[in-house]
């Protein structure tokens, strides 16, 4: 066993009461104008960053860059996701900032820190075998043998580095097992999980005219779109828990009596959720009023749904799009103006 895988399992077999999943208040560097991030005067505090967090930019710079796209990654994900609900992911840009579904124990405040941990090692993985940083490289090929007509090679994401740093950046240490503290480690280390368990095979061909007479094969992470849709589906599942003590130690027991244990990538919470139905600050939501919607649909975007019971206004729009475009040799492309009409539902 090599140092790196070491210290690795080392770290990942700590007790739990080592770790803290610290507050999210990083995500604000989604709106940093720092690149490239070359000086330590940049690791500050304003940022949202952790005093822990602080002292890892400084001794990680070459790292920083790839963990603002990861906070990009993950407001830009998490919005696309909840784009048909009425919590739009709202919350997540307030940061620095936290309003108090991100604080108290929601199935919200239980996606956002997942979905950050997850994009941490994804952006971060896929940054060590694409040679961003010289900490890491390609991940290690696989010992069992392949599976196909194929053989292991090429460089694949390095998941292992990317658990080890986004460990290292995400979760703070205390020594207070606080509520607050077990629900953000969980869902934090679950985010993780989701994202070292969907490694996939990605293969090139080698030979004469592309015959493929030799593949060669590596384990790679899917696009972060796919980690997003799981984690949304963790989301309508995640398990209401409660405290318990169980042989001197304190640990989540699920509300609902016919489930006995938590697998290790579900989401947790502990406290209901506002139904952002109104434009409350406090609480993030910016309300439902004005929202599209669709008639007479059962699912979350319907206007039954989306509209919280109060009606939705109808009208009929035209809308003025390009058309029929045609592209001219050498260097443009021409277009007609199209109008089309559609009907457009909005919450009263």
């Amino acid at each position: 066993m090599n140092i790196r895988m070491f210290f690795l399992r080392l770290l990942f077999t700590l007790p739990l009461w080592t770790y803290s999943g610290s507050a999210v208040k990083w995500l604000a560097l989604y709106r940093s104008k720092q690149n490239p991030w070359n000086q330590t005067q940049n690791c500050s505090k304003a940022l949202g960053l952790s005093a822990r967090q602080s002292k890892f930019c400084r001794e990680n710079l070459d790292l920083m860059g790839t963990i603002s796209l990861a906070s990009l990654k993950s407001v830009d994900t998490c919005q696309q996701q909840f784009l048909d609900r009425r919590w739009n992911c709202s919350s997540i840009v307030r940061v620095p900032k936290l309003s108090r579904d991100l604080k108290r124990g929601t199935r919200e405040q239980a996606f956002v820190y997942a979905i950050t941990s997850a994009s941490l090692v994804h952006s971060l993985a896929r940054a060590c075998s694409i040679g961003i940083t010289t900490k890491c490289s390609c991940g290690a090929l696989p010992n069992e043998p392949p599976a196909g007509d194929y053989k292991w090679g090429g460089c694949g994401d390095d998941v292992s580095s990317g658990l080890h740093f986004s460990e290292s950046f995400a979760d703070e240490f205390t020594k207070k097992i606080s509520k607050k503290f077990m629900m953000n480690s969980h869902n934090n280390k679950a985010g993780r999980k989701i994202v070292a368990d969907n490694l996939t095979t990605a293969c090139k061909c080698h030979g004469v005219s592309g015959s493929c007479s030799i593949k060669t094969c590596w384990r790679a992470l899917p696009d972060f779109e796919s980690i997003g849709s799981i984690l949304k589906n963790r989301y309508a599942l995640a398990v209401e828990v409660k405290r318990r003590t169980r042989q001197g130690q304190k640990v989540y027991v699920p509300i609902n009596k016919n489930r006995k244990t938590i697998n290790d990538d579900e989401l947790v919470y502990y406290t209901k959720s506002p139904d952002y139905c109104s434009p409350d600050p406090k609480s993030g939501s910016v309300g439902t009023q004005g929202r599209a919607c669709i008639p007479d649909s059962p699912e979350p975007r319907g206007c039954n749904l989306m509209c919280c019971g109060r009606g939705h206004i109808s009208e009929t729009m035209e809308i003025v799009e390009r058309c029929e475009c045609k592209y001219y040799w050498c260097c443009y492309v021409k277009c007609k103006s199209c109008t089309r009409t559609m009907d457009v539902h909005r919450c009263r």
